[in-house]
């Protein structure tokens, strides 16, 4: 297959605009945009107008049209799992789903049937698992033969559109109306569910890489305006988990492992800016080691989107592995449910 592979947006948004796009246009003519959906039909019909595609308000021409042959979900979370299954249902080749890939465990096993039965792959938009300087990282850990003790991921970020202005001329919408005041203990559940999906669930695979068991959630805490810190307690290790968004202060995404005999420590770059992987420090008894490339991870994850669509490569991260980082998270969010309502 020499043509480039045609893709269909659902959601047209900044994470489109701002990621996605940008990121294929580094991988040559191996894509092009088909279509874009989105609601707003001033953004389907402007984001497309700048690829040569197409624009609609409805789902349906994407998944009708054969030239789309990957379908990209940008769309709000709730929305993710009925698109995955349509687009399995078309015959679509591969689908790359934003985080989350669904909002329960159920929609979950029904993406999984779903994807069996066409034999659509199925990509999540984890982008820090596809990071070359995680991936190299991890396994250089793993050769050490070293287990962790504590990890630790911590994400401090200014409002996104920080970035998406410098990563592209978004098409404008109209801003949310934000709520002030204070919460009850339903609010705080839903905000911190919403947290564990929307903030948390980036790094969930690589928490899961060295922290596999979530075993006891001790302590969990909503940190407004929106925000979480947990702390997860297994057999052998533990897991503090912090996040905060938007404030004033300056960016900082941190991966933190510490073994018995090695430290593992990454500084991650935004995700709506192109400025290459993580940087990563693994650091031991014969000194330290520092991984990191001019390529990131979404450029690694589309191009693993071309090799299975042209070469029938499988998913580096298979659907069962994603499911199961879902599941981690979800089983997060209920045991935040449970001690919040404990401390109410």
């Amino acid at each position: 297959m020499s043509k480039s592979i045609g893709i269909g947006f659902l959601g047209g948004g900044p994470v489109t605009q701002a990621i996605h796009l940008p990121a294929i246009a580094t991988l040559g003519e191996s894509f092009r945009t088909v279509r874009v959906m989105d609601v707003n039909p001033v953004v389907a019909n402007e984001v497309a107008a700048r690829y040569g595609a197409i624009g609609s308000t409805h789902a349906a021409p994407i998944y009708e049209d054969p030239a789309v042959e990957v379908v990209a979900i940008c769309s709000p979370n709730a929305f993710h799992a009925e698109q995955v299954m349509a687009s399995c249902r078309a015959g679509k080749k591969a689908v790359l789903c934003e985080k989350p890939l669904a909002v329960s465990k159920e929609e979950a096993a029904a993406i999984r049937e779903a994807a069996l039965k066409s034999g659509t792959a199925i990509f999540v938009g984890t982008m820090h698992a596809y990071d070359p300087a995680y991936v190299e990282a991890r396994d250089a850990w793993r050769q050490t033969g070293d287990s962790a003790i504590q990890v630790r991921n911590a994400i401090f970020l200014p409002t996104n559109d920080v970035y998406t202005d410098q990563a592209t001329e978004l098409v404008p919408v109209p801003a949310p109306q934000r709520q002030s005041g204070l919460l009850d203990v339903s609010i705080k559940k839903t905000m911190m569910r919403g947290a564990m999906l929307g903030l948390a669930i980036h790094d969930i695979p690589l928490v899961r890489d060295f922290h596999p068991n979530m075993g006891q959630l001790k302590s969990a805490s909503f940190l407004p305006p929106f925000g979480y810190s947990l702390v997860s307690e297994a057999e052998d290790s533990t897991a503090e988990l912090t996040g905060l968004m938007p404030g004033v202060w300056p960016p900082k995404w941190t991966f933190e492992v510490v073994g018995r005999s090695h430290r593992w420590y990454a500084e991650m770059p935004p995700s709506y800016v192109m400025a290459g992987s993580a940087r990563i420090e693994l650091s031991g008894s014969s000194g330290t080691r520092v991984f990191q490339s001019g390529t990131n991870g979404y450029q690694k994850l589309w191009q693993a989107v071309s090799d299975t669509v042209r070469h029938g490569a499988p998913p580096p991260i298979p659907l069962e592995t994603a499911i199961d980082d879902l599941a981690f998270a979800l089983d997060l969010a209920d045991g935040i449910d449970h001690l919040l309502e404990k401390a109410a």
